[in-house]
């Protein structure tokens, strides 16, 4: 027997031994379908296939590096294996297209552009959402709908219902400005492959250099990435897709589950479906499933758990989210306690904003940690441009370094120059900052909505000053500045909220919520700078391997650890109340299907909100999992 047949269950066995036309593999979380991707490459070199007419296609970096590794080590060279951006990209560079001697924006400079285009000198679209608009763009380039076309406007309307004309002349003036800049984004990367593939001569070159296509992740597919794909298998057909419609959590990118679902019927394909799971205990597999279970997508077949191990599945319940992450840190001490590592341990949110309790609560046991995928909250840009009003207001920037954050936060027309100009003037003479700011808004050459701009900031922060003489509590000095300032609405604008995960407004309600557990802005700012002290600290300290990580469901994908605590299964939080019903539930079997040995989910009982502190309800999902059945182990 080939050597690539070892240790293969009978479905992976089935899909290495598949040799020609379309496979849909339908890998359930933890059934080996790296494994058994690595094998199928082998065997395909091993009955005479060239290594270099096959091409392996994956959704992330770390996962086609991961793929690599492992065909490395069993001794393969040769097959290409990559992301769909690196295969579109070179397909523009060996070509020798124009956008190949375009730069690759790796810093995100797009978001700049599309700001200057929604700007003053272009389309003037002064209350136009930036997040929503980048969100709109990169919709329609993963549909390939240009500017003019038909859908694009249609989908203009549908999110923009007044302002369509606009957000299509946005759409317009980026590919403008894209042109003249020389920047190629990842989108485009795609779009612009596909443009060139549309010349039959030239997708026949490409298609014709690969005898296998094998697509990786296929459930976080966009219709971009499915047109490409049959561009390049269509003449041969050995096509084969491997994915988890249970694991398709992308929609806001454009991806969805039905073009792994639909694939069979649409390439008359064979379907294989590999539900043994070899990651998680018997207990975690049975949670999984029964959360799935009412998905509209889903494996056809129930996950089999193959370990010979129940696994633990704990549900807690606390107070509220400072009480909760107190469970988590408590739990992961007493592990440690007991001889086991601090690594052992994940900690998943829905939302980033909800790392900020579970710092507080590693940081007060000394647990190291480390955030993935972010800076720890009190480092978060809003964060510190709210807690850079209080400290101005509170005697606490002797150097202006707050200021020089927070004057032109939210944009006031006072950009560097006129903060040079108010730091010059305060070496010259010592003085409050109003005063000196005030002082220096009146020299020549500032402009009249500079001086109205500085004004405003003066007697913001002269409100602020009075508030805390006064003893007002933190929260109220806070709510008070973000709603004076319009802080909110300019982060929409100006910011733009990337998704439901990395929300910058959901970082300001935490930090209002958080102001309100002390009495004064001087305890407030002491707890908050004793916090990043001691973040810095063990940042210098922990080179090591041995912390707990934190991180969002979305970016735990693909990964697994000993012991899983899922944080916030509350209606409203996971599933969250602003996303597809569907893909939250997909969202919570991804967090579950990161456990191997215990999974632990906790909910609170109560949340703070700006309307004040409401009663919230367990995740639905719990039930669907069979846990809401028990009593939680701790709750009020």
């Amino acid at each position: 027997m080939s050597r690539w047949f070892a240790g293969l269950n009978p479905e992976q066995a089935s899909v290495v031994a598949h040799e020609r036309g379309p496979i849909a593999v339908l890998a359930g979380a933890g059934s080996g379908k790296t494994k058994t991707l690595v094998a199928r490459i082998g065997r395909l070199i091993e009955t005479g296939v060239d290594a270099r007419r096959i091409l392996a296609v994956t959704f992330s970096k770390k996962a086609a590096d991961d793929m690599n590794a492992k065909i490395a080590e069993k001794g393969v060279r040769g097959a290409r294996v990559g992301t769909w951006h690196s295969l579109c990209y070179q397909i523009l560079r060996d070509d020798r297209t124009r956008y190949a001697e375009w730069q690759i924006d790796q810093k995100d400079r797009h978001k700049t552009i599309v700001k200057q285009a929604m700007g003053y000198k272009h389309v003037d679209w002064k209350d136009g959402d930036l997040g929503e608009v980048r969100r709109f763009l990169g919709w329609c380039k993963a549909n390939l709908w240009g500017a003019e076309s038909e859908e694009a406007r249609e989908e203009a309307r549908r999110r923009f219902p007044s302002a369509a004309p606009l957000a299509l002349d946005v759409y317009r003036v980026v590919e403008t400005l894209l042109e003249e800049a020389g920047l190629l984004t990842f989108d485009d990367m795609l779009v612009r492959a596909h443009e060139h593939l549309q010349d039959e001569p030239t997708r026949r070159r490409w298609a014709g250099r690969w005898l296998h296509v094998m697509q990786d992740e296929a459930q976080d597919a966009n219709a971009a990435q499915v047109a490409l794909a049959d561009m390049l298998a269509r003449d041969h057909r050995n096509y084969m897709i491997v994915g988890d419609p249970a694991q398709s959590i992308y929609g806001f990118r454009g991806s969805s589950p039905e073009y792994l679902t639909a694939f069979a019927e649409k390439w008359g394909a064979r379907v294989v479906c590999m539900n043994r799971n070899y990651r998680c205990g018997a207990d975690i597999v049975q949670a999984a499933n029964g959360a799935i279970r009412p998905a509209a997508v889903r494996l056809p077949e129930d996950l089999r758990p193959e370990l010979p191990i129940r696994g633990a599945v704990r549900l807690v319940g606390a107070a509220d989210l400072d009480d909760e992450a107190q469970e988590l840190a408590a739990h992961v001490e007493a592990h440690v306690e007991d001889r086991g590592a601090f690594a052992d341990f994940c900690a998943l949110f829905r939302t980033n904003a909800q790392s900020r309790a579970i710092e507080e609560a590693l940081l007060s046991r000394k647990i190291p940690y480390v955030v993935i995928g972010g800076c720890i909250f009190y480092e978060r840009k809003e964060v510190r441009d709210l807690l850079a009003y209080l400290r101005v207001a509170a005697g606490r920037d002797e150097d202006g370094e707050e200021l020089r954050r927070c004057i032109n936060a939210p944009f006031r027309y006072l950009g560097p120059k006129f903060v040079e100009r108010v730091l010059e003037m305060a070496r010259a003479r010592r003085g409050a900052w109003t005063a000196i700011v005030q002082s220096a808004a009146t020299q020549a050459g500032i402009q009249r909505r500079q001086l109205q701009s500085a004004t405003e900031w003066c007697d913001m922060i002269r409100a602020a000053e009075r508030a805390i003489q006064n003893d007002e509590r933190p929260a109220s000095v806070l709510g008070d500045i973000v709603r004076e300032t319009g802080y909110l609405q300019w982060l929409e604008r100006d910011q733009g909220e990337e998704s439901i995960e990395d929300s910058h407004a959901a970082n300001v309600r935490e930090l209002v919520r958080v102001a309100g557990r002390f009495a004064t802005v001087a305890e407030l700012l002491d707890f908050v700078d004793a916090n990043i002290e001691a973040a810095i600290r063990q940042r210098r300290a922990d080179e090591q391997v041995d912390q707990v990580l934190l991180m969002s469901v979305h970016r735990s994908k693909g990964l697994e650890w000993p012991r899983v605590w899922v944080v916030g299964c509350n209606d409203g939080i996971l599933p969250h109340a602003h996303g597809d019903p569907q893909e939250e539930r997909r969202i919570f079997y991804v967090a579950v299907t990161r456990a191997k040995e215990e999974l632990t989910l906790s909910y609170v009982g109560r949340l703070a909100t700006k309307s004040g502190v409401r009663r919230v309800d367990p995740s639905p999902f719990l039930r669907d999992a069979g846990l809401l059945d028990s009593e939680p182990e701790a709750a009020e």
